[in-house]
């Protein structure tokens, strides 16, 4: 029982809640959202997705502001024979109102410099206020539990006085189960970009990520629904130390009883308040290359893997009866990204794009513990992606995109608390030149979800799982050219 919470951990330690891998968000500019597809960038957005792109701004200082609202429904179905009105549906809403993108850079002749600042990772606070089945399913493990443990005593009772006295007809339990995760990995990008000639341009860099995950649960009023001759519903503790002490109860009996009952009035009301943070770096390498001039583009980024742990602090004490420890690390590496891009530009009012990201989850340990060995992945998670932009007029210009994903995950990685389904993303919107100085853009995306499941066992029985999600974004940037 004192391990209900500590499935938290992995619920938000790592996890990206929008576009991009298991752990990366790829959603980083008000054009990504209504195109699908940048990494051929030769714009401000560029600091994210083609840095070597950068050199082919005017010359000059270049500002984006960004923002995305983004709304999330995670929803898990689980059927187990021992769930309260099994199959049950569980239902956590994520929330990210504020989800900023900023990026810079001067462009002096072949050389440009820049710095960006996104959530790279995470971004978006989880509530579920009923809980998750493995939250659940330890309560309701208590009936199967406490009546096997309660049948033996019947049974020699009934040998005795030919009476059944029924110590074992518990037919039901309840608790108050909460949980909310919250979980940001900022990202601080810093780039140098070099022009080598007119076709190929490169750049170095590097991000700085900073990781902040926060944890709140907690079970309380877990009852037990016993049979009404004794009491009816009452705490497990409760209905224990009733039984032992009955008349004729032997002695053995009854202690073994009243222990259970102290560990239960321990186990069943439990508290978690937790923060986890840790740092890496990423060096970034880029390189772009037009071909045929403005015609056609294409953008070439590796983001090596981001070392990193998480370091436990529990506040107040509320540790989850010892799930969460202070001080404690736990491995939360991002892994390497290979990212291309490519650009057709027939003409200053039309844009065919597309993109295509690969992400070496292989070469991540994903339980989290150096001393521990559990294969997650069956193949590296991909994504791909076509947009249009048409210009309507010289100023004003409408988008579309389509984005898929397909996840290399297998079964070990898939739980209630993270999963990872294949996709399919539609965005649109439009860009408006103000001037020669501001541009606006405006754009949302929703997401689908291929529904997922997973059978294991629930403790008493086997439990089947039904994984599926939907997201929304709406998104708005301005982008400035001094």
């Amino acid at each position: 029982m004192k391990k209900i919470i500590s499935v938290v951990s992995a619920l938000v330690v790592t996890g990206s809640l929008f576009a991009g891998g298991l752990v990366t968000n790829t959603n980083q500019s008000a054009l990504y959202t209504r195109l699908q597809s940048r990494n051929a960038s030769t714009s401000i957005d560029a600091v994210y997705y083609n840095p070597a792109g950068l050199t082919k701004l005017s010359d000059g200082f270049h500002l984006s502001l960004n923002n995305q609202t983004i709304g999330q429904t995670q929803k898990v179905t689980t059927a187990y024979d021992f769930l309260n009105g099994s199959p049950k549906e569980y239902v956590g809403k994520v929330s990210a109102p504020v989800y900023p993108g900023v990026y810079a850079a001067y462009k002096t002749g072949k050389l440009a410099l820049s710095l960006g600042f996104n959530p790279v990772g995470g971004g978006g606070g989880a509530t579920y206020e009923a809980g998750l089945p493995s939250f659940e399913m330890k309560v309701a493990n208590l009936v199967p539990m406490l009546a096997a443990q309660l049948t033996p005593l019947d049974q020699a009772i009934f040998g005795l006085t030919g009476t059944d006295p029924n110590f074992n007809g518990i037919t039901g339990y309840n608790a108050n189960i909460y949980f909310k995760g919250s979980s940001i990995y900022f990202g601080l990008q810093a780039n140098v970009s070099y022009e080598i000639n007119e076709m190929l341009s490169v750049a170095l860099g590097g991000r700085y990520v900073m990781a902040n995950n926060k944890y709140e649960g907690s079970i309380s009023g877990v009852t037990i629904t016993a049979p009404t001759a004794y009491g009816g519903v009452q705490t497990p503790g409760n209905y224990l130390r009733f039984v032992a002490g009955r008349p004729g109860i032997p002695p053995a009996n009854a202690a073994v009883l009243n222990g259970t009952a102290a560990y239960l009035d321990d186990a069943t009301t439990v508290e978690a308040d937790a923060v986890m943070k840790g740092s890496g770096i990423t060096p970034i390498v880029s390189v772009n290359f037009a071909p045929v001039g403005d015609l056609i583009n294409i953008g070439l980024k590796y983001e090596f893997k981001t070392k990193m742990e998480l370091t436990t602090t529990v506040n107040d004490g509320k540790d989850a009866e010892g799930m969460f420890i202070q001080d404690s690390t736990a491995i939360a590496d991002m892994p390497a990204m290979l990212a291309l891009g490519v650009d057709v530009k027939p003409s200053d009012r039309l844009l065919i794009t597309g993109s295509f990201n690969y992400y070496f989850d292989n070469g991540v340990d994903y339980d989290g513990q150096a001393d521990v060995e559990v294969d997650k992945i069956d193949k590296n998670f991909i994504e791909a992606a076509l947009g249009l932009q048409v210009g309507l007029t010289d100023k004003l210009f409408l988008s579309a995109g389509w984005l898929t994903t397909m996840t290399g995950v297998n079964d070990n990685y898939q739980s209630d608390m993270k999963y990872s389904l294949n996709t399919n993303t539609f965005g649109g919107g439009l860009g408006f030149k103000v001037n020669d100085m501001i541009d606006i853009n405006l754009g949302g995306s929703y997401t689908m979800y291929k529904e997922g499941s997973k059978t294991y066992n629930g403790g008493a029985g086997p439990a089947t799982d039904m994984y599926n999600k939907s997201t929304w974004v709406a998104a708005i940037g301005l982008d400035f050219h001094f």
